[in-house]
């Protein structure tokens, strides 16, 4: 059975036990109210009934008053008590059409016994208004006699023998109401409690089946994704109870199932995977360790042939210097082509150099001859050998730094040299001492470089887009060697904007770095 059905038909059972026991309390209600109903119009009756009684003795009284002393009224009493006992006979029939229509004909007795009280009512008023016809004093004496007389007959015997069984009827009529309405409410009770037995039953039985059909699977099924989340996927999950959880768990061993196929698959796959991986990785390191022989190979050949130039372009320099000295009766022509060659050696020589630095440098061979230096004076000297004189802004107090002096000139020349190649006319240099480092930047207020070209000046024979058309002999390596003798030094050089225009070329060396000894790298 589906958990749904089996739970329908016990809230169908609780809503028609919810419904019954509403059903009954305003059953009882409604009893209770026409009970209440009858007791008050019996209690009514009873009032009149003793009124009417009370009437009629006094009626009687003033009859036999007015015998003995006379009737100083003109009957005037007489007549209100007549009116008062014929209201008490119309309330009381109101009364009895009242109870007959809640009760039905059973309250007809009280309405033919109405009746009769009211007959003898109406015989003894004749009776008393034909006494009272007479007025001589005899017929007086004689009429208080006979008025005894219908007072003992039938006033005691007919009239209080019928208002009596009337009252009676009445006190019954209540007593019996008592006697249902106790009767009803024992009834009523033990009904509430077959209700509340079978409710609690039910509930009983709504455990059970909640626990059998409901909890127990879903504590089931907790327990088999418990082993699905930890791969297990040889358990089988049998969950039970009602229909969708039998259902809920063949689709969970069919989905172990797959995940148990798909995972074979996997670790096939994966294994295939990490072969092929292993055999790639090995591919790799062999051409990155072919590589890293080929760029090693590389920087010591650039290195070999930078060493290997400079010997015959010292050579050719010197004899085209010792041609031009010594030999007088060159012709024109001559001298100017072995001034040419000297010249094209000179600048050879300069870039063998700037290659063979940087070729140093990248194969961890640059060798420094560091020493305690004035910051100032490498830059004074720096623009001393600048043809040009460079705006220079450095505090008046020495800044001593750990550097080789050559090098380190060589680096601020080349970026001067830089400056007036492919900047503007205005290049200045500052130095400045901060708490952790040291600092010279080089400006000018040429056109600068774009983001692409800063990010690739460093790179060998590189030239900017503003070096192109202005025939200027640059090679490309000045920015390599600057940067390749600075980071020698632990410093660095970036390329900057300048606010104005221009560019701004900065060099951080770390203050006081090592100062207790030489290093050589």
């Amino acid at each position: 059975m589906r958990s749904t059905t089996l739970f329908g038909i016990y809230v169908g059972i609780l809503i028609a036990l919810v419904g019954g026991l509403g059903g009954l309390t305003l059953y009882s209600l409604d009893k209770t109210r026409a009970w209440d109903a009858r007791i008050q119009l019996a209690q009514e009756s009873y009032g009149l009934h003793l009124k009417l009684e009370a009437n009629l003795y006094r009626l009687f009284k003033q009859h036999g008053d007015a015998l003995l002393i006379g009737d100083r009224d003109n009957g005037a009493a007489e007549r209100e008590l007549r009116q008062a006992i014929d209201q008490n006979l119309l309330d009381i029939r109101n009364v009895i059409a009242r109870e007959i229509q809640m009760v039905g004909e059973e309250e007809l007795e009280e309405l033919e016994l109405l009746g009769a009280i009211e007959a003898d009512i109406r015989a003894v008023n004749d009776a008393i208004a034909t006494l009272t016809r007479a007025g001589d004093p005899i017929d007086t004496f004689i009429q208080i006699e006979r008025l005894a007389a219908l007072l003992d007959g039938d006033i005691d015997d007919k009239l209080d023998r019928k208002i009596a069984a009337a009252l009676e009827e009445e006190m019954e009529e209540v007593q019996e109401v008592v006697a249902d309405a106790a009767a009803f409410r024992a009834w009523n009770e033990k009904l509430v409690y077959i209700i509340l037995a079978v409710a609690v039953a039910i509930l009983i039985g709504g455990l059970v089946s909640f626990n059998a059909q409901i909890r127990n699977p879903i504590l089931r099924l907790k327990r088999g994704i418990e082993h699905l989340r930890q791969a297990n996927y040889t358990a089988p999950v049998f969950l039970g109870g009602s229909k969708e959880f039998r259902d809920l768990g063949g689709l969970l061993n069919q989905m172990a199932e797959g995940l148990a196929a798909r995972e074979a698959s996997r670790a096939d796959q994966r294994r295939q995977l990490e072969d092929m991986v292993a055999t790639r990785t090995e591919e790799l390191q062999q051409l990155i360790r072919r590589l890293e022989r080929g760029e090693e190979n590389r920087k010591q050949l650039m290195a070999d042939i930078s060493h290997e130039l400079r010997t015959p372009l010292a050579i050719i320099l010197g004899e085209a210097d010792v041609t031009l000295r010594t030999a007088h009766d060159l012709s024109d022509e001559v001298s100017d082509s072995m001034a040419r060659i000297r010249e094209s050696a000179k600048h050879t020589n300069q870039i063998v150099d700037d290659m063979l630095t940087v070729a140093r440098f990248e194969a961890g061979q640059l060798r420094l001859d560091r020493k305690e230096t004035d910051l100032r004076k490498v830059i004074h000297d720096a623009n001393a050998m600048f043809p040009e004189r460079a705006q220079i802004n450095m505090p008046n107090a020495a800044v001593p730094a750990f550097i080789d002096e050559v090098r380190l000139r060589q680096s601020v020349l080349a970026l001067l040299q830089n400056a007036r190649r492919y900047g503007g006319p205005n290049i200045s240099v500052h130095l400045e001492q901060g708490a952790e480092a040291l600092t010279i930047m080089v400006e000018d207020d040429g056109p600068g470089l774009n983001p692409v070209e800063k990010s690739q000046a460093f790179d060998r024979f590189f030239r900017g887009s503003n070096a192109s058309g202005q025939g200027s002999e640059g090679s490309g390596l000045g920015l390599p060697v600057v940067k390749s003798i600075i980071e020698a030094h632990q410093g660095t050089v970036v390329l900057l904007d300048r606010d104005d225009g221009g560019l701004r070329v900065l060099i951080t060396l770390p203050d006081g770095a090592e100062r207790n000894g030489k290093r050589t790298s």
